[in-house]
């Protein structure tokens, strides 16, 4: 096994024990089945990007709490899917 950067953070250790559910922007593009840049979109209204060394991956917990409260997203989301 490779020994690990010193400078970078151990990810399986910031993410044990966390309930989250974190993807990249291509992967939850695909699992809202909603174009790559309307999901960018979506992730930056609801605050829901954390960068991860130098990568960003977004939080789906924060997307579905922020869909819940703010219906009219959700309703855009379902034209841009239909």
């Amino acid at each position: 096994m490779a020994k690990m950067d010193e400078n970078f953070p151990d990810l399986d250790e910031f993410l044990e024990g966390k309930k989250r559910h974190l993807v990249s922007y291509a992967e939850g593009a695909r699992m809202y089945q909603i174009p790559y840049y309307s999901f960018v979109r979506l992730a930056k209204e609801a605050g829901a990007n954390t960068t991860l060394r130098r990568t960003c991956v977004i939080d789906v917990d924060i997307i579905e709490k922020y869909l819940e409260e703010h219906l009219d997203t959700a309703d855009r989301i379902g034209l841009v899917r239909g």
